[in-house]
């Protein structure tokens, strides 16, 4: 049989107290804090303007207001064609999978330089852009990624 002792002062008590509440804080933020929220490639989306240039810079000319603002719930689990989807994300250097289960807002822009009528739709968590696609509103087309390629955008 043995038998274990510590001495232990208040003061030392308290200081690993501190340490272990620090710790739990640091843990909590770790798997509560959505990891695309703090990547430096998402742009900063606050209001109109921050998303009007962040569209520009990618060769984008839009009209001046907001054509439709709505929210959307990015699914717990990702199927196949969200799948696909969260690929068109990835060259903009975007990703949806850590807001999985989490409300967007969805703000749609009217493309001003798209060979048809195109929208714009940009995903915003918080103050941050974190995914995108343009759209052509034909019926039957497909989304692209927000970087403009394949005749799409200026």
């Amino acid at each position: 049989m043995f038998v274990f002792s510590v001495k232990t002062s208040r003061r030392q008590l308290w200081i690993c107290l501190i340490c272990a509440a620090t710790l739990v804080v640091i843990l909590a933020a770790a798997f509560l804090w959505p990891a695309g929220a703090v990547k430096e490639t998402a742009a900063k989306a606050a209001g109109q303007e921050e998303q009007i240039a962040f569209l520009r810079s990618l060769g984008w000319e839009v009209e001046g207001t907001g054509y439709q603002v709505r929210e959307v719930l990015i699914p717990d689990e990702f199927d196949d064609v969200f799948t696909a989807y969260n690929e068109l994300q990835k060259p903009a250097g975007m990703d949806l999978s850590p807001y999985r289960g989490r409300r967007l807002k969805c703000w749609s822009w009217r493309i001003l330089n798209g060979e048809e009528e195109t929208l714009a739709h940009l995903y915003v968590y918080g103050d941050r852009i974190v995914g995108g696609d343009v759209t052509p509103t034909r019926a039957g087309s497909r989304s692209v990624g927000l970087i403009p390629r394949d005749g799409y955008g200026g």
